[in-house]
């Protein structure tokens, strides 16, 4: 039955109609007059049954079902709902007179309270005025039946003054009745529609305005922020008294806290605009489980805390799962652990299970001895800005943010997340996930490379207009002796690339002038070898979309701000071998 409603509808072109409003009109047409339709044809078949011949009845219905039928199928083409309102309230008061007028039945004509139908009927297709139209003209019509009545009586009803009254009083109360019912009814429906409409016009630039905010905001953070990071990335690079690595490491660890926010903030935009996407790729558990754990051994020694992990079950050697997003999940929950536990340990646990046909079920358990979690805050530590308990945030620090997004995560991972047990001995967070085996892994190819490949002598342009973040990638080419020449803006750049061969390009997006996307397009059109020449783009623009944008403007690898040097480095020696290798 749907699907032939469907069909129907996209005869009809109702699906194309951009205002909801006149949607739902143009489908109450069509829809009153299948009704109007199917009861007459019954109404036929009653009329065959009790006068057992064809009367004159059965043409004036015929006539009216053939017009309706036809004003349906025009919908196809005209669109208006007054029109059609004011058609099928004049068919069907011309309806009741051709019946009731011939035969002189007046107000006792069968078919008389079809005009209390008219406005509810007609306000729904067309609103307010027009009720109020029907009403008037299913007054005038009773007013006339009734003068029938007393003047030119039936034979089978003589006259009856009284009886022909109450007809024509209830007739008249009928047709009010329904025509309240049509204004206050049918008008709240319509307005309510329009409300809806309005509703979602501003959510939508809502969602727009906040979409240029962050993409503003994350841009104008992290510009400052690849300055704090990469610079303290540098100084810890060298050489440094004990006093200063303490104080650079701290001033480090405090722009990766403000880094972890904005992250957690963008990833929150992207979620609910739905445009985050989960990339499954062939990835070794039992290494990302020593990663996770690895990463937070430094963090728990400080605060005397042992940090472990086991795996046990049947793993597969590879499987297929968003390595970063797992990460990531594991990664907080690990966080969680260790900034809420004073004593004790934080471990994390794999268990597989073979679900047979390469289908494995996997639990990442994250445990701690910490204090718990309050027995009536463990339902709400999932939902967005909550904290476990009140002055969580002042002590421990955090946005409230981390748990939604982890659960946001492992459900688009098809996956869930929930706290298994908690109380004064400490809790445990279970991540539930169903993953694929990879057969014939080559994880170890291409896709992973060596940190400390050399890069001695690595022509590097760096296009960049930002004095501090050319002193970051100076600081880290030279640590690892590249030789590095810099361009201000995309005019510069242009100018570089003509006069000398580099093996690498470095690419702001945002430069006075040309900007990055433009300067790449330009590269790509240029006369020699250097129209070939690896770019990457370099930028603090997190959005959803600006990767697949940069690289449909020619750049071939892309990484956000802020820098870190072992990232950058991997990121230039893969675009290297890849470009190498086609």
């Amino acid at each position: 039955m749907k699907s032939w409603v469907d069909a129907y509808e996209r005869f009809l072109r109702i699906p194309e109609i951009s205002r909801p409003v006149l949607a739902a009109r143009m489908r109450a047409v069509w829809i009153i007059g299948l009704m109007v339709v199917v009861t007459q044809i019954c109404n036929m078949a009653i009329m065959w049954f009790s006068y057992g011949r064809w009367v004159y009845d059965h043409t004036i219905v015929s006539v009216a079902i053939v017009t309706v039928i036809v004003s349906m199928q025009l919908v196809r083409w005209y669109k208006n709902e007054v029109f059609y309102a004011m058609f099928y309230g004049l068919l069907m008061i011309g309806a009741v007179l051709g019946s009731a007028v011939p035969d002189h039945a007046g107000v006792n004509s069968a078919v008389v309270p079809f005009l209390a139908l008219g406005p509810v009927m007609t306000g729904y297709m067309a609103g307010r005025r027009v009720a109020l139209w029907t009403c008037a003209a299913s007054v005038v019509t009773l007013s006339f039946l009734y003068w029938v009545s007393l003047n030119h009586p039936a034979a089978m009803a003589p006259y009856d003054y009284t009886r022909e009254t109450n007809r024509f009083a209830q007739g008249i109360f009928a047709v009010f009745i329904s025509t309240g019912i049509a204004v206050l009814i049918t008008e709240s429906l319509y307005s309510m529609l329009e409300t809806m409409r309005e509703n979602v016009r501003r959510a939508k630039s809502a969602e727009a305005v906040k979409t240029e905010f962050l993409a503003t905001m994350s841009h104008e953070l992290r510009t400052p922020l690849n300055g704090v990071i990469g610079l303290t990335d540098a100084l810890l690079a060298g050489a440094l008294p004990a006093h200063e690595r303490r104080i650079t490491d701290t001033i480090r660890q405090s722009g990766e806290s403000l880094l972890l926010i904005l992250n957690d903030l963008l990833d929150l935009s992207k979620i609910e605009a739905g445009k985050l996407a989960i990339e499954a790729r062939p990835t070794d558990l039992r290494d990302l489980v020593r990663f996770v754990t690895d990463n937070w051994r430094e963090n728990g020694a400080a605060k005397g805390l042992t940090i472990s992990a086991n795996v046990t079950g049947e793993i597969p050697a590879s499987a297929l799962v968003d390595d970063m997003r797992l990460r990531q999940i594991l990664q907080n929950l690990m966080s969680n652990g260790v900034k809420f536990t004073t004593e004790g340990h934080v471990s994390l646990h794999l268990h597989g299970v073979n679900r047979g046909g390469g289908r494995y079920a996997l639990e990442f358990r994250v445990t701690d001895t910490g204090k718990g979690i309050p027995d009536d805050k463990v339902a709400r530590v999932f939902d967005k800005f909550e904290q476990g308990e009140r002055g969580t945030t002042r002590q421990y620090g955090g946005t409230g943010l981390g748990l939604p997004i982890c659960r946001m995560l492992a459900q688009l991972m098809g996956g869930s997340i929930g706290v298994e047990r908690t109380g004064p001995a400490g809790s445990t967070f279970l991540l539930k996930l169903k993953v694929n085996e990879v057969a014939d892994d080559k994880t170890g190819g291409d896709d992973v490379y060596d940190a400390a490949d050399d890069m001695t002598g690595l022509r590097v342009l760096v296009a960049e207009d930002n004095e501090v973040n050319r002193l970051v990638v100076s600081e880290f080419l030279k640590a690892w002796g590249a030789d590095a020449d810099f361009a201000h803006d995309g005019a510069a750049c242009l100018e570089r690339l003509a006069s000398r061969d580099y093996d690498i390009v470095l690419m702001d997006k945002h430069m006075p002038g040309m900007s990055g996307m433009e300067t790449a397009q330009a590269i790509r059109k240029m006369d020699g070898p250097m129209a070939h020449v690896p770019i990457v783009a370099v930028t603090a623009d997190a959005m959803p979309g600006e990767r697949e944008a940069m690289l449909a403007s020619g750049m071939n690898e892309f990484i956000t701000k802020p820098l870190r040097a072992e990232a950058l480095k991997a990121v230039i020696l893969r675009t290297l071998k890849t470009r190498a290798a086609a």
